[in-house]
């Protein structure tokens, strides 16, 4: 019998180092890359493509706080902010990709809340475009996703908007179709 308990031990240690070291593997924190598949449905159709998001790193609590004074200071006042921003990332559509200038991960139930912005416009769709003509104003792409414990969840994109002061969350979001990427799976990649 001690024998049969010995053997089991002998089977069972290794499994519980490897399964110890595949959850310190995928603990959540930058940098991370996630892949999400994205689609817009309209009247007259739909697009799916997927989106690659590589975090380098979380922005700051001083950095954030200095994005919400720009932010306050108006329009001109934010994107100078953005464009001056280190690098932290990249969002990637297609043979598309804009650097990541502002992203935060919060906790929220069994998981967290990720959002993050860029410093470019991915797309500009709408009536009835699928790469519309730029506007002026519409400086960002914003992404904003779920992911519970272990890295799957969904969220929403906005690939070309405006940002500006006010609403609930102290900001409110306008995006240039009116109507944004519904991002129907985000999946975190496990580290390589």
């Amino acid at each position: 019998m001690t024998r049969r308990v010995l053997a089991a031990s002998l089977l069972i240690v290794p499994f519980l180092v490897s399964a110890i070291g595949v959850a310190q593997s995928t603990k959540p924190g930058a940098p991370e890359s996630f892949r999400a598949n994205g689609q817009i449905l309209g009247a007259a159709g739909g697009a799916a493509s997927a989106i690659d998001i590589k975090v380098d790193k979380y922005t700051s609590d001083a950095d954030h706080e200095a994005m919400l004074k720009a932010l306050k200071d108006g329009h001109d006042a934010i994107v100078a902010a953005l464009k001056k921003a280190p690098k932290i990332g990249t969002v990637t559509i297609g043979n598309r990709s804009a650097d990541i200038k502002w992203a935060r991960e919060r906790a929220q139930g069994s998981g967290r809340r990720v959002a993050l912005v860029t410093d470019a416009p991915m797309y500009f769709g709408g009536g009835g475009a699928v790469d519309a003509k730029p506007t002026a104003g519409y400086d960002f792409a914003l992404v904003d996703f779920n992911v519970d414990s272990v890295g799957l969840g969904k969220g929403t994109m906005a690939p070309a908007a405006k940002v500006k002061a006010g609403g609930p969350n102290g900001f409110e979001v306008d995006d240039y179709s009116g109507q944004r990427i519904e991002l129907v799976t985000v999946s975190r990649n496990l580290p390589k």
